[in-house]
């Protein structure tokens, strides 16, 4: 089974065409650098067009947000090059909301994009936050869970920002964290958090390796040792607020 099949995409909204690389070129302001991140790649199709007509998903529309209908977009890759930046760059150029698969070999990666509507400019959306699933085989049991019966679907917006947020999960899941009573958003700030922490940690190693003096090595490893009971502290309380 495809991941499309595995999330239970309706077969009606199926599209299947090859969007050819030229569109995202005559479709943005792209700088040579963004120009040859379509060297890595191969082809690029346009899997599926959720609609109200094919799926009884409902549009919805408010000062800031316009989902009329969820676009899934899969970009087969040469080789893996600033993947990030493609995926904002496909965005920018088709603001719509997307699922943009990238594929590679045997794997897969899902990347997402929130887009509002711009400040400076009425007319246009803005990307203002993004989320990937990172690489996983087609196996991976986390696809089953981001089957479409398994997402509330009133509207395009519930169920893309529920997708969204089902990623921002599956990262704490892979550290051990209870997500289930999380919502997205506190599942991000905890991410973030913790990103922090391994960080400074790394930082504190690095330094207290490179340090001789006894006493400010001691000083470091308190330093280090509060933050790994600070992490402590983060995942014990994912697991707990169930």
């Amino acid at each position: 089974m495809s991941i499309y099949e595995v999330m239970e995409l309706p077969t009606a909204a199926r599209i299947d065409r090859v969007v050819p690389k030229k569109q995202f070129y005559d479709n943005g302001d792209l700088s040579s650098a963004d120009k040859k991140l379509f060297d890595y790649v191969e082809k690029i199709y346009w899997r599926y067009a959720l609609k109200t007509e094919n799926s009884f998903i409902q549009p919805y529309r408010d000062e800031e947000k316009d989902y009329p209908e969820i676009e899934v977009l899969e970009v087969n890759l040469r080789a893996e090059k600033q993947l990030k930046r493609l995926a904002e760059v496909i965005i920018h150029a088709i603001p719509y909301p997307m699922l943009i698969f990238f594929t590679l070999a045997d794997k897969r990666r899902l990347y997402m994009g929130k887009l509002r509507q711009s400040q400076a400019d009425s007319e246009r959306m803005a990307l203002v936050a993004m989320e990937d699933t990172g690489w996983r085989s087609e196996e991976d049991d986390f696809w089953p869970e981001m089957s479409l019966r398994k997402m509330p679907g009133a509207n395009f917006c519930q169920l893309y920002e529920s997708w969204f947020d089902a990623i921002s999960k599956s990262h704490l899941a892979a550290l051990s964290v209870d997500t289930e009573a999380l919502s997205g958003d506190e599942a991000r700030e905890k991410l973030q958090r913790i990103t922090a922490i391994e960080q400074e940690m790394n930082k504190l190693r690095k330094q207290m390796k490179a340090e001789s003096q006894f006493n400010r090595k001691m000083e470091l490893n308190t330093r280090l040792q509060k933050l790994k009971r600070e992490m402590n502290k983060i995942t014990e309380q994912g697991s707990r607020e169930q």
